[in-house]
């Protein structure tokens, strides 16, 4: 957003320094109760303000609230304190945190009290993945028009040409739900019944069944005669 006069709009070149310490400031100038919580890091290359349409516009954008990271070519807000407002990320919108990481077109941020509450990424498609802990690294791959995180019940929901598949088992259907913690997937068709759910189990490899490394047994040999 270009600036034509003092009125319309005012360009501010700003630096991750100062960026760093415009957030730190505005989160210390709320209630005492906001000291529990996590700081909240924003950095940039540039940033506009719209003076007339109340508009923040950042360029080049990272987020960091505790362990989750916000990444996108551009980001616009109206409330730059975090208090309870939504943030507008576009262009190769990114979203990486416990949960796993979300790519997309674009994404909707909302917060609420200074804290990250939701998420909403859209995309052709928008992207989920995670690596699930244990001893057998497994990781589960999803894809959905329209992905959305709900950071309090852990829940993640596909909607929209949803698939989820961690290798073996493979989910698709009108809307996905999975609950991260407990590794829990619900599915569900569309109210007319056109995208019903579909699940695909891929039996695992197993090169033994016939055999050592997948080659036949050898036939039983003929007794020799007795001299």
């Amino acid at each position: 957003m270009a600036a034509s006069s003092p009125d319309s709009a005012r360009a501010l070149p700003v630096t991750p320094w100062a960026l760093a310490a415009i957030v730190l400031f505005a989160l210390a100038a709320g209630a005492p109760a906001l000291a529990q919580q996590q700081e909240i890091l924003l950095e940039a290359a540039s940033s506009d303000f719209d003076r007339r349409g109340e508009k923040l516009l950042f360029r080049d954008v990272r987020i960091q609230q505790g362990d989750i990271v916000i990444t996108a070519a551009e980001a616009e807000t109206r409330d730059l304190e975090f208090s309870s407002g939504q943030w507008e990320f576009r262009g190769n919108a990114r979203i990486d945190g416990p949960m796993g990481s979300i790519q997309a077109d674009r994404a909707t941020i909302g917060f609420s009290n200074h804290q990250l509450q939701s998420a909403v990424a859209e995309g052709a498609p928008a992207r989920f993945t995670r690596t699930m802990p244990g001893p057998e690294a497994r990781r589960v791959d999803g894809t959905a028009n329209r992905i959305s995180y709900d950071l309090r019940e852990g829940e993640l929901s596909l909607q929209g040409q949803a698939r989820l598949s961690d290798g073996v088992r493979e989910a698709s259907g009108a809307r996905l739900v999975y609950r991260i913690a407990e590794d829990r997937l619900i599915a569900s068709a569309d109210e007319e019944g056109t995208e019903r759910v579909r699940i695909i189990i891929t039996p695992p490899e197993d090169g033994n069944q016939d055999g050592q490394d997948g080659q036949d047994d050898e036939a039983p040999r003929e007794p020799e005669p007795t001299p």
